[in-house]
């Protein structure tokens, strides 16, 4: 009995996480896109850590280099309430990879970990402050 409970507690939440993370990615644009993620297309290294901090891995080949954002999904998304407790579910974040060429951003690849929870809301929000 106790097993169905906590079974169906998980389903639940499941089907419960997965509503919010549909609801949290609704700042996506009508042609798909987030705004700071465009708003980044063309800055310099220096403005991106201006406004998004410090990478937490930067990694240069020859014209190209790659900076690497990472943030977790805020703690109150990892557990819902069950009937009497909380029901853990899966850790989850968003990896921003921006790749500079020569000196401009020419690429920004959201990456949400795991990949079928979604979660590029989190990449979304490490580049707020660089919004025009």
């Amino acid at each position: 009995m106790a097993s169905t409970v906590n079974s169906d507690a998980c389903i639940m939440g499941a089907a419960a996480s997965l509503l919010l993370l549909l609801a949290a990615c609704a700042t996506v644009q009508p042609d798909g896109s987030f705004p700071a993620q465009k708003a980044l297309l063309g800055k310099t290294e220096q403005q991106v850590v201006a406004c998004a901090g410090k990478p937490k891995a930067r990694i240069a080949s020859g014209e190209e280099t790659q900076l690497t954002y990472r943030r977790n999904a805020p703690v109150f998304e990892e557990s819902f309430a069950g009937s009497k407790s909380s029901v853990p579910c899966p850790r989850h974040a968003c990896e921003a990879v921006v790749v500079l060429k020569g000196d401009r951003v020419s690429e920004v690849r959201y990456n949400p970990v795991p990949h079928s929870l979604g979660g590029c809301e989190h990449c979304e929000e490490i580049f707020e402050r660089c919004l025009p």
